[in-house]
Protein backbone atom coordinates (compact mmCIF):
# COMPACT_ATOMS: atom_id res chain seq x y z
CA UNK A 1 0.00 0.00 0.00
CA UNK A 2 1.24 3.47 -0.80
CA UNK A 3 2.54 5.66 1.99
CA UNK A 4 1.84 9.34 2.29
CA UNK A 5 3.74 12.09 4.03
CA UNK A 6 1.76 15.17 4.95
CA UNK A 7 3.04 18.68 4.43
CA UNK A 8 1.46 20.88 7.08
CA UNK A 9 0.95 23.95 4.95
CA UNK A 10 -0.25 27.21 6.43
CA UNK A 11 -3.68 27.56 4.90
CA UNK A 12 -5.82 30.58 5.49
CA UNK A 13 -9.24 31.31 4.06
CA UNK A 14 -8.83 32.81 0.62
CA UNK A 15 -10.52 36.18 0.35
CA UNK A 16 -11.61 37.18 -3.15
CA UNK A 17 -10.54 40.67 -4.05
CA UNK A 18 -10.77 42.67 -7.21
CA UNK A 19 -7.14 43.14 -8.27
CA UNK A 20 -6.02 41.68 -4.92
CA UNK A 21 -5.18 43.30 -1.64
CA UNK A 22 -2.18 45.55 -1.21
CA UNK A 23 -0.92 43.60 1.77
CA UNK A 24 -1.03 40.19 0.08
CA UNK A 25 0.57 41.45 -3.13
CA UNK A 26 3.43 43.29 -1.41
CA UNK A 27 4.17 41.09 1.60
CA UNK A 28 4.76 37.78 -0.18
CA UNK A 29 5.91 37.27 -3.78
CA UNK A 30 3.46 34.79 -5.26
CA UNK A 31 3.61 32.52 -8.28
CA UNK A 32 0.76 33.54 -10.56
CA UNK A 33 -1.54 30.99 -12.20
CA UNK A 34 -4.25 32.17 -14.62
CA UNK A 35 -7.50 30.25 -15.13
CA UNK A 36 -9.13 30.78 -18.52
CA UNK A 37 -12.10 29.39 -20.41
CA UNK A 38 -15.53 30.17 -21.73
CA UNK A 39 -18.58 30.94 -19.62
CA UNK A 40 -19.69 27.93 -17.51
CA UNK A 41 -16.62 25.88 -18.41
CA UNK A 42 -16.00 25.22 -14.70
CA UNK A 43 -13.12 27.56 -13.78
CA UNK A 44 -14.58 28.85 -10.52
CA UNK A 45 -15.82 25.39 -9.55
CA UNK A 46 -12.28 24.05 -9.78
CA UNK A 47 -10.93 26.73 -7.46
CA UNK A 48 -13.73 26.35 -4.90
CA UNK A 49 -13.52 22.55 -4.78
CA UNK A 50 -9.72 22.46 -4.54
CA UNK A 51 -9.08 25.28 -2.10
CA UNK A 52 -12.37 26.05 -0.33
CA UNK A 53 -13.64 22.51 0.26
CA UNK A 54 -16.89 23.25 -1.56
CA UNK A 55 -18.89 20.02 -2.09
CA UNK A 56 -19.00 19.32 -5.85
CA UNK A 57 -22.79 19.24 -5.95
CA UNK A 58 -22.91 22.83 -4.69
CA UNK A 59 -20.79 24.19 -7.55
CA UNK A 60 -23.98 24.46 -9.59
CA UNK A 61 -25.01 27.42 -7.41
CA UNK A 62 -21.82 29.45 -7.82
CA UNK A 63 -22.32 32.89 -9.25
CA UNK A 64 -20.87 33.65 -12.66
CA UNK A 65 -17.46 35.32 -12.52
CA UNK A 66 -17.94 38.81 -13.94
CA UNK A 67 -14.46 40.25 -13.34
CA UNK A 68 -10.95 39.04 -12.60
CA UNK A 69 -10.70 37.63 -9.08
CA UNK A 70 -7.41 36.96 -7.29
CA UNK A 71 -7.05 34.33 -4.59
CA UNK A 72 -3.87 33.90 -2.49
CA UNK A 73 -3.19 30.23 -1.77
CA UNK A 74 -0.59 29.17 0.80
CA UNK A 75 0.87 25.76 0.08
CA UNK A 76 4.48 24.58 -0.38
CA UNK A 77 4.93 27.70 -2.53
CA UNK A 78 2.82 30.87 -2.29
CA UNK A 79 0.36 30.91 -5.18
CA UNK A 80 -1.96 33.54 -6.56
CA UNK A 81 -4.84 32.09 -8.54
CA UNK A 82 -6.42 34.48 -11.06
CA UNK A 83 -9.96 33.49 -12.02
CA UNK A 84 -11.06 35.24 -15.20
CA UNK A 85 -14.53 35.79 -16.69
CA UNK A 86 -15.58 33.98 -19.84
CA UNK A 87 -15.17 37.11 -21.98
CA UNK A 88 -11.60 37.83 -20.85
CA UNK A 89 -9.04 38.82 -23.49
CA UNK A 90 -5.25 39.13 -23.23
CA UNK A 91 -5.69 42.90 -23.07
CA UNK A 92 -8.27 42.80 -20.26
CA UNK A 93 -6.15 40.77 -17.84
CA UNK A 94 -4.33 43.90 -16.68
CA UNK A 95 -0.74 42.63 -16.70
CA UNK A 96 1.42 41.03 -19.41
CA UNK A 97 0.49 37.36 -19.85
CA UNK A 98 4.16 36.50 -19.58
CA UNK A 99 4.09 37.31 -15.85
CA UNK A 100 2.12 34.12 -15.21
CA UNK A 101 4.00 30.87 -14.69
CA UNK A 102 1.07 28.76 -15.88
CA UNK A 103 -2.07 29.23 -17.94
CA UNK A 104 -4.83 26.72 -17.19
CA UNK A 105 -7.42 26.70 -19.94
CA UNK A 106 -10.64 24.90 -18.99
CA UNK A 107 -12.74 23.37 -21.78
CA UNK A 108 -16.08 21.65 -21.23
CA UNK A 109 -15.59 18.15 -22.65
CA UNK A 110 -18.90 18.47 -24.53
CA UNK A 111 -17.77 21.65 -26.32
CA UNK A 112 -16.27 20.49 -29.62
CA UNK A 113 -16.79 23.79 -31.42
CA UNK A 114 -14.00 26.16 -32.46
CA UNK A 115 -14.82 29.01 -30.05
CA UNK A 116 -12.89 27.75 -26.99
CA UNK A 117 -9.89 26.72 -29.09
CA UNK A 118 -9.83 30.13 -30.79
CA UNK A 119 -9.83 31.78 -27.38
CA UNK A 120 -7.02 29.50 -26.22
CA UNK A 121 -4.96 30.43 -29.29
CA UNK A 122 -5.39 34.15 -28.54
CA UNK A 123 -3.82 33.66 -25.12
CA UNK A 124 -1.13 31.28 -26.37
CA UNK A 125 -0.08 33.91 -28.91
CA UNK A 126 0.09 36.65 -26.27
CA UNK A 127 1.91 34.39 -23.81
CA UNK A 128 4.42 32.99 -26.27
CA UNK A 129 5.46 36.45 -27.44
CA UNK A 130 6.38 37.59 -23.91
CA UNK A 131 7.35 34.32 -22.22
CA UNK A 132 8.06 31.26 -24.41
CA UNK A 133 8.64 29.18 -21.27
CA UNK A 134 5.15 29.62 -19.85
CA UNK A 135 3.32 26.38 -19.00
CA UNK A 136 0.17 25.82 -21.06
CA UNK A 137 -2.23 23.42 -19.30
CA UNK A 138 -5.56 22.31 -20.76
CA UNK A 139 -8.18 20.84 -18.43
CA UNK A 140 -10.79 18.96 -20.46
CA UNK A 141 -13.36 19.32 -17.74
CA UNK A 142 -16.73 17.89 -16.63
CA UNK A 143 -15.74 14.41 -17.76
CA UNK A 144 -18.52 12.96 -15.59
CA UNK A 145 -21.06 14.25 -18.14
CA UNK A 146 -20.23 11.58 -20.74
CA UNK A 147 -20.05 7.78 -20.86
CA UNK A 148 -16.57 6.30 -21.03
CA UNK A 149 -16.37 5.78 -24.81
CA UNK A 150 -17.62 9.29 -25.62
CA UNK A 151 -15.33 10.74 -22.97
CA UNK A 152 -12.24 9.20 -24.55
CA UNK A 153 -13.29 10.23 -28.07
CA UNK A 154 -14.05 13.85 -27.15
CA UNK A 155 -10.79 14.12 -25.23
CA UNK A 156 -8.90 12.86 -28.29
CA UNK A 157 -10.70 15.28 -30.62
CA UNK A 158 -9.97 18.30 -28.44
CA UNK A 159 -6.29 17.34 -28.24
CA UNK A 160 -6.07 16.96 -32.01
CA UNK A 161 -7.81 20.27 -32.73
CA UNK A 162 -5.62 22.23 -30.34
CA UNK A 163 -2.47 20.61 -31.74
CA UNK A 164 -3.56 21.31 -35.33
CA UNK A 165 -4.24 24.97 -34.54
CA UNK A 166 -0.82 25.33 -32.94
CA UNK A 167 0.80 23.91 -36.07
CA UNK A 168 -1.24 26.28 -38.24
CA UNK A 169 0.19 29.20 -36.23
CA UNK A 170 3.77 27.84 -36.47
CA UNK A 171 3.91 27.17 -32.72
CA UNK A 172 5.53 23.75 -32.97
CA UNK A 173 7.55 24.53 -29.84
CA UNK A 174 4.44 25.00 -27.70
CA UNK A 175 3.59 21.70 -26.04
CA UNK A 176 0.37 22.03 -24.01
CA UNK A 177 -0.42 19.39 -21.42
CA UNK A 178 -3.90 17.87 -21.47
CA UNK A 179 -5.77 16.50 -18.47
CA UNK A 180 -9.18 14.85 -18.20
CA UNK A 181 -10.79 16.30 -15.07
CA UNK A 182 -13.93 16.32 -12.97
CA UNK A 183 -14.84 17.85 -9.61
CA UNK A 184 -16.62 14.59 -8.74
CA UNK A 185 -13.48 12.45 -8.46
CA UNK A 186 -9.79 12.81 -7.70
CA UNK A 187 -8.76 13.39 -11.33
CA UNK A 188 -8.89 17.15 -10.68
CA UNK A 189 -6.48 16.94 -7.74
CA UNK A 190 -4.14 14.70 -9.69
CA UNK A 191 -4.13 17.12 -12.64
CA UNK A 192 -3.54 20.23 -10.53
CA UNK A 193 -0.80 18.41 -8.60
CA UNK A 194 1.04 17.85 -11.88
CA UNK A 195 0.62 21.52 -12.73
CA UNK A 196 2.00 22.46 -9.31
CA UNK A 197 5.08 20.25 -9.74
CA UNK A 198 6.34 22.45 -12.59
CA UNK A 199 6.24 25.49 -10.31
CA UNK A 200 8.27 24.02 -7.42
CA UNK A 201 11.97 24.76 -7.86
CA UNK A 202 12.91 22.36 -5.04
CA UNK A 203 11.00 19.43 -6.57
CA UNK A 204 14.13 17.32 -7.37
CA UNK A 205 15.22 17.47 -3.72
CA UNK A 206 11.76 16.49 -2.48
CA UNK A 207 11.69 13.56 -4.90
CA UNK A 208 15.13 12.42 -3.72
CA UNK A 209 13.90 12.58 -0.12
CA UNK A 210 10.94 10.35 -0.97
CA UNK A 211 13.18 7.92 -2.86
CA UNK A 212 15.32 7.57 0.27
CA UNK A 213 12.18 7.16 2.39
CA UNK A 214 10.92 4.33 0.17
CA UNK A 215 14.30 2.61 0.16
CA UNK A 216 14.61 2.74 3.95
CA UNK A 217 11.00 1.86 4.76
CA UNK A 218 10.46 -0.66 1.94
CA UNK A 219 7.32 1.22 0.97
CA UNK A 220 6.25 0.62 -2.64
CA UNK A 221 5.07 4.22 -3.11
CA UNK A 222 5.21 7.55 -1.29
CA UNK A 223 3.47 10.89 -1.78
CA UNK A 224 4.17 14.21 -0.09
CA UNK A 225 0.81 15.94 0.39
CA UNK A 226 -0.49 19.34 1.29
CA UNK A 227 -3.09 18.12 3.77
CA UNK A 228 -5.44 21.08 3.31
CA UNK A 229 -5.94 20.86 -0.46
CA UNK A 230 -4.96 17.17 -0.78
CA UNK A 231 -2.61 18.04 -3.64
CA UNK A 232 0.48 15.88 -3.81
CA UNK A 233 3.56 18.07 -3.87
CA UNK A 234 6.01 15.34 -4.83
CA UNK A 235 6.30 11.59 -5.18
CA UNK A 236 9.10 9.05 -5.52
CA UNK A 237 10.51 7.79 -8.82
CA UNK A 238 8.13 4.84 -9.24
CA UNK A 239 5.14 5.34 -11.58
CA UNK A 240 2.04 6.97 -10.14
CA UNK A 241 -0.87 4.57 -9.87
CA UNK A 242 -4.11 6.56 -9.95
CA UNK A 243 -5.85 4.06 -7.68
CA UNK A 244 -3.15 4.47 -5.00
CA UNK A 245 -3.30 8.26 -5.33
CA UNK A 246 -7.09 8.25 -4.98
CA UNK A 247 -6.87 5.99 -1.93
CA UNK A 248 -4.41 8.38 -0.26
CA UNK A 249 -6.72 11.32 -1.03
CA UNK A 250 -9.63 9.52 0.61
CA UNK A 251 -7.47 8.70 3.62
CA UNK A 252 -6.38 12.32 3.99
CA UNK A 253 -9.95 13.54 3.69
CA UNK A 254 -10.98 11.23 6.52
CA UNK A 255 -8.06 12.32 8.71
CA UNK A 256 -8.69 16.03 8.22
CA UNK A 257 -12.41 15.62 8.90
CA UNK A 258 -11.58 14.26 12.36
CA UNK A 259 -8.51 16.43 12.93
CA UNK A 260 -10.33 19.17 14.82
CA UNK A 261 -11.40 16.67 17.49
CA UNK A 262 -7.78 16.16 18.58
CA UNK A 263 -6.59 19.77 18.72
Amino acid sequence: MASHVSYNAISRPARPAMHGSRRSSQATPRTKVLFLGLHRAGKSSIHHVLFKDLPPKQTFYLETTMRIMKYPIDTVIPLEIWDSPGNATPESIGIPIGQFRSLIFVIDIRDLYNQPITKLMDFVTAAYQSNPNINIEVFVHKSEKLPEDDKVENFRQIQERVTDRLLDHDYEGVQPNFYLTSVYDHSLREAFSRVLHKLIDSLPYLEDMLNVFCANSQSPKAFLYDTKSRLYIATDASPVDSAAHHLCCDYLEMLTSFGSLYK
